[in-house]
């Protein structure tokens, strides 16, 4: 099963709830005490008191490398040469997606340990071993996977209810939201996809949180949006990071057949000011209504669902995310994600190209 090779199935350590970044210098303390932080400008200043004063209790010294950009060579090999450069025993990431990854693919390239700070849960980033890779315009190159898992995932899901925008948390259950056809799809076209109960139990798992995200997932961003934490976001903000991030490692066997997720590469390619201007779970959920019809689900259940994005927020045509649906537009999409996929049936083509009119 997996060629012998480790299967990570998420954090060492993951620790949630109201305060937890306070404990952090402790659980940093568990891998060294030289850390170099990487975090973006506007999450240091939301939480760099409290985590200054939480490596100095625990006796962490650190330097502080700031994230701009994207998760590219550049900005790792940085990472890693920083690391190296200060001796550094173990990286922390603090941020969103592009930070948390470049921080762990940072730490694979400096083999150091990696703890994660998610300062939103938009993605989940914080938990998974899958980097996205991109060149320094954007573009998305490849996914790649560490050879460790996360050291820690620290979710203070008070910062989260306080300080996580509203329409970050709805990106992430769009995001979400995408796993369980993608993963249907996978498990029943893909060729070189790996035959064991991992991805079917990653299966169950999507398929877990779709029902919890239709009977919480409202409750819990109206609760952000009054920046108020109640349970409803505790399980939402760990169904993001945790449960997302495992079947993302649960399902990491084989070439993933994703065509919301292969939409959104498209996007982040071919449409860069649209990509600027929308979210990552923003621009998956414009295609999820296309995978699920792709799959062949009934029309009551892709109705629940785009109903369901409708109300939390989030894009379900290419018009949302500022995209005109022209013939060249969907030419240009369609043959992305044939490529992407690596789709050479003509059917399967045919029934893609006839499910995209949806979003168009």
């Amino acid at each position: 099963m997996r060629n012998n090779t480790p299967i990570l199935l998420g954090a060492g350590d993951f620790v949630q709830g109201p305060g937890v970044l306070h404990e952090l210098g402790r659980i940093v303390q568990k891998y060294g005490t030289h850390a170099l932080i990487v975090a973006g400008k506007t999450p240091w200043e939301k939480v760099g008191s409290v985590t200054v004063n939480s490596l100095q209790a625990a006796g962490v010294g650190f330097e502080l490398h700031e994230f701009s950009g994207y998760c590219s060579d550049t900005t790792t090999d940085e990472v890693a040469r920083k690391a190296k450069a200060m001796s550094a025993d173990v990286i922390v990431g603090i941020g969103g997606g592009k930070c948390l990854d470049t921080a762990k693919w940072g730490s694979e390239k400096a083999k150091l340990r990696v703890v994660t700070v998610p300062t939103s849960v938009a993605t989940c980033a914080a938990y998974v071993s899958l980097c996205v890779l991109y060149d320094d315009t954007g573009s998305t190159i490849k996914s790649v996977f560490t050879e460790r898992e996360v050291g820690a995932v620290v979710l203070d899901t008070e910062l989260i209810a306080t300080n996580c925008p509203s329409r970050m948390f709805a990106s992430g259950i769009a995001d979400a939201l995408a796993k369980e056809p993608e993963l249907y799809f996978s498990i029943r076209y893909s060729s070189d996809w790996e035959k064991s109960v991992l991805p079917d139990i990653g299966f169950e798992i999507a398929s877990f949180n779709t029902r919890r995200y239709f009977s919480q997932g409202e409750s819990a961003l109206n609760a952000v949006k009054s920046n108020t934490l109640t349970m409803d976001v505790e399980d939402i903000a760990c169904a993001n990071i945790a449960l997302t991030g495992m079947v993302s490692c649960l399902a990491s066997g084989g070439k993933q057949l994703a065509i919301a997720h292969s939409i959104y590469d498209c996007i982040a390619t071919h449409f860069k000011p649209q990509r600027a201007a929308f979210l990552h779970g923003e621009i998956v959920s414009c295609g999820i209504q296309v995978q699920m019809a792709v799959n062949g689900y009934g029309e009551d259940r892709i109705a629940e669902m785009v109903t369901f994005l409708n109300q939390i927020g989030t894009p379900t045509s290419l018009r949302d995310i500022g995209v005109e649906p022209t013939d060249g537009n969907l030419r240009i999409i369609l043959e992305y994600v044939f490529q992407n996929m690596g789709i050479v049936d003509s059917h399967l083509k045919d029934l893609i190209e006839k499910q995209i009119e949806r979003i168009s």
